[in-house]
């Protein structure tokens, strides 16, 4: 009897662990904001890839692009002109040596995730970073792909400051002055976990090169 509760406990073990290696899996709705609009994307997760869609007003897509969390590349897609690219893209130059880095003791639910606070303050710029982060350290991918895409914003900036950022995502974020006014925001609408088909991440059938 001993034995077989220490053996229940090893496979419990080992299942909970290879589901914290594998990460999320699924679909994320999120809308990002600034002071001038706001636009809709999705992103669709697997173990090797995120497809990200830009979707406007009424709903359609106008823009994706297709990130290789492995190869470390990414393609944009222009369905208008059924066109496809290689993203180039390089590290920002903006100075992030000012950034500090604080994990409070705030927490709250968001869409049933518990989530705790985190600010990252920087006085060159005179702006913060406000994050509400799932504490379930899972989501792997969102690091990688903001290493890949070399983000120019803040909101990402100053996330990726934050030393033990891996495996965490902001399911709220947003940039404020100092004197209090929000300049963006990001602010998640759904999580969805699910198994995606890899036929999503293709280029679809008859889109063309750009050179």
């Amino acid at each position: 009897m001993k034995y077989l509760k220490h053996t229940i406990t090893l496979l419990f073990v080992l299942i909970t662990s290879l589901t914290f290696a594998q990460g999320f899996e699924g679909q994320i709705d999120f809308v990002r904001k600034n002071a001038f609009d706001a636009t809709k994307y999705t992103y669709y997760v697997s173990r090797e890839h995120v497809k990200i869609d830009e979707i406007n007003k009424d709903g359609k897509v106008v823009g994706t692009m297709i990130v290789d969390l492995n190869k470390k590349t990414a393609v944009s897609i222009n369905h208008d002109r059924k066109m496809y690219m290689d993203v180039k893209t390089k590290p920002s130059t903006k100075n992030m040596d000012m950034c500090m880095t604080f994990k409070k003791n705030e927490k709250k639910e968001i869409l049933g995730y518990k989530c705790t606070k985190w600010i990252v303050k920087n006085d060159t710029y005179k702006t913060q970073g406000e994050y509400w982060v799932i504490d379930n350290a899972n989501f792997f991918f969102f690091k990688e792909l903001l290493d890949i895409l070399n983000r120019k914003d803040k909101i990402a900036l100053y996330f990726m400051q934050i030393k033990e950022n891996a495996g965490y995502f902001p399911i709220m974020g947003k940039e404020t002055g100092y004197d209090g006014k929000v300049k963006a925001e990001l602010i998640t609408k759904k999580i969805t976990r699910k198994k995606l088909n890899e036929s999503i991440f293709k280029i679809p059938a008859g889109y063309k090169k750009f050179n």
